[in-house]
């Protein structure tokens, strides 16, 4: 058996077990440390150790995050192995595509825009999945369509292009390959050894291998040694250093047992690309205007009515979290509670919880209120950051206490007949009561109150907010 057919033996192991334990404990809700290997989670939650990790492997042995932890990749692959014997080809690279979407994904991801976030991340698309196909109806009928879309365009892409949706749309994909260009480990083509037999662009699910320059394209290539294990010369090698072209090596050749043609020192292909100083501009400004924008909002949704109160930085936590500290370790940030949520008032934080907790979910309740007999959310997590609540255990669950700031309150400022968070109260924890001015005001009953927000939600001039608890 050669030694390339073993180490792909190795790398499928690894990849079929890495997917079904992701899997597996997002069927279960039990928490899984791969999530928290994830490229977009590491970003998220600011973990240095993981970026630098997953960057020093890249740089030394190229893309063995795409080939191995990735559960997108797994899916792609086993579509992939479902078109049998048919040949895949060189394709051209495409890095204005790729550095499209990877703009896209950067500007949604400053801007908090999960539904495109969660499209874009191989993890939550592969938990997306899992979760639609085990919990199908408390994913919602929005989100197993989303699922059912985001399989078949894995199963098209898989069966048609192989690892084109690596190579084109995923972000962590688009950002690995421009380490992987200079990784010390890589596939190279021995033109002493090369026959042109072709098979090893035949079986390349990357289509990275081009045979006219032979030159294998590294910020594409997911290293599956596939081409290694067909290859009846061995001219296909993994090995360390950069491939230098030189007089003898860049000859093209048309085919077996024909004379090879001396070509050009270099073809415009081989010439790297410029970098267009128009487009980095226009770029970077519409970074640099998306996340004005999303400071600019962050601010609106700071300041109360006419920005005379301040909403609490002490923000609300999903129920089910035992404690604020716990809950932070734990999410991961995939998203899936809030899509999850009927209500919508389970909101990816763009910023407002600092940098380290970006896309962690909190509870805004600016249009709506956490239903009292809904535990959607703790059903959906995968991660063990909300422990699952019973509908019983949800009425009683207190996830924040409600504060009232009397001077936006029309009742107490303007004496208007209003009452609505007295009325719109399921445990009646607010009562109107006279102030010392003889004025008055509603009053919160915090033993009473577990801070579902029906009263924020319902208040017409902003006077109430809820405030979560440690």
């Amino acid at each position: 058996m050669k030694a390339y057919h073993q180490i792909r033996l190795l790398r499928t192991a690894i990849q079929i077990v890495t997917a079904a334990v992701l899997a597996v404990s997002t069927a279960i809700g039990v928490p899984c440390l791969l999530t928290r290997m994830e490229i977009v989670t590491a970003i998220a939650a600011s973990s240095v150790c993981w970026l630098l990790f997953w960057a020093a492997m890249t740089m030394i042995f190229g893309r063995v995050y795409c080939s191995t932890v990735c559960p997108t990749g797994v899916l792609l692959d086993l579509f992939g192995r479902l078109r049998g014997r048919r040949r895949y080809s060189w394709s051209r690279p495409r890095p204005a595509v790729r550095m499209a979407f990877l703009v896209l994904f950067a500007a949604c991801f400053v801007a908090g825009v999960t539904s495109v976030v969660g499209l874009l991340d191989p993890y939550g698309a592969f938990t997306r999945i899992v979760t639609a196909c085990v919990r199908p109806m408390v994913i919602g009928a929005g989100g197993l369509l989303v699922a059912v879309l985001t399989l078949a365009v894995i199963a098209v892409s898989g069966l048609r292009r192989g690892r084109l949706i690596c190579n084109t749309v995923c972000p962590v994909g688009s950002l690995l390959g421009f380490i992987s260009r200079r990784s010390l480990y890589h596939a190279d083509i021995n033109t002493d050894l090369c026959v042109n037999c072709g098979r090893c662009a035949d079986v390349c699910k990357a289509e990275c291998i081009d045979l006219t320059d032979h030159v294998v394209d590294a910020s594409r290539c997911v290293i599956c040694f596939d081409c290694m294990d067909v290859c009846p010369n061995e001219a296909m090698t993994y090995r360390r250093g950069r491939h230098r072209l030189s007089m003898p090596m860049m000859q093209r050749v048309a085919g077996p047992g024909i004379a090879p043609v001396e070509s050009e020192i270099s073809t415009p292909s081989a010439q790297p690309r410029p970098i267009d100083r128009r487009r980095f501009i226009m770029t970077g400004t519409v970074v640099a205007a998306t996340t004005f924008s999303i400071a600019a909002d962050n601010l609106k949704n700071i300041c109360g009515a006419g920005g005379r109160s301040l909403r609490p930085l002490n923000y609300v936590t999903p129920p089910g979290a035992t404690s604020r500290e716990d809950y932070l370790q734990r999410c991961t940030g995939c998203g899936v509670c809030a899509a999850a949520c009927p209500s919508g008032v389970l909101r990816m934080s763009s910023g407002r919880l600092g940098l380290k907790h970006v896309l962690t979910p909190y509870m805004d309740f600016g249009s709506d209120y956490c239903r009292t007999d809904c535990v959607a959310c703790t059903e959906v997590c995968p991660t063990g950051a909300l422990s699952p609540l019973t509908r019983a255990e949800k009425r009683r669950f207190v996830i924040g206490k409600a504060r009232i700031a009397i001077e936006n309150c029309i009742l107490y400022t303007d004496a208007t007949p209003c009452g609505v968070c007295q009325r719109s109260c399921p445990f009646k924890a607010i009562v109107i009561k006279k102030t010392d001015d003889g004025r008055q005001a509603p009053d919160v009953v915090m033993a009473d109150c577990t801070g579902c927000g029906m009263c924020e939600s319902h208040c017409p001039s902003q006077a109430i907010v809820i405030e979560g608890t440690e």
